[in-house]
C-alpha cells in the first residue's frame, strides 16, 4: 500500500519520463504538474510548452485573468494505484522526439 506522497512522486516521475526528461528539463520554466486522489487512485498530470509563456500587461486593469490551464502542447496523465503503484496513463500529447 503506498501513501499518497508516495504514489504522487511515482506518476510525476513516470509522466517526466514519458515526455522526455532532457525536453523536461530544458523547458522547465514552462512547465507545470499536479495531482488529486480519488477512489484509490492518485491521478498525476505534467504539461510543458516548448515556447515562451505569454506575458500580459496587468499594470491598467482591475479583474484577475486566469488563462486556460488545459491548453498544454505537451503533456501526460496517469493513475498509481495506491494499492499496488500500477500506472495507467490516461492522454499523452508527447513532443516527436518521445517515445
Amino acid at each position: 500500500m503506498l501513501t499518497v506522497l508516495e504514489a504522487k512522486n511515482i506518476g510525476i516521475r513516470a509522466c517526466i519520463e514519458k515526455i522526455g526528461l532532457d525536453f523536461c528539463k530544458k523547458h522547465a520554466d514552462n512547465a507545470t504538474s499536479g495531482f488529486s486522489e480519488e477512489d484509490g487512485y492518485v491521478n498525476c498530470f505534467v504539461g510543458i510548452s516548448d515556447e515562451p509563456a505569454k506575458q500580459y500587461d496587468i499594470s491598467n486593469i482591475d479583474t484577475l485573468i486566469l488563462t486556460s490551464c488545459s491548453n498544454w502542447p505537451y503533456e501526460a496523465r496517469c493513475n498509481v494505484s495506491l494499492s499496488d503503484g500500477k500506472i495507467e496513463f490516461s492522454e499523452l500529447r508527447l513532443p516527436s522526439n518521445s517515445s
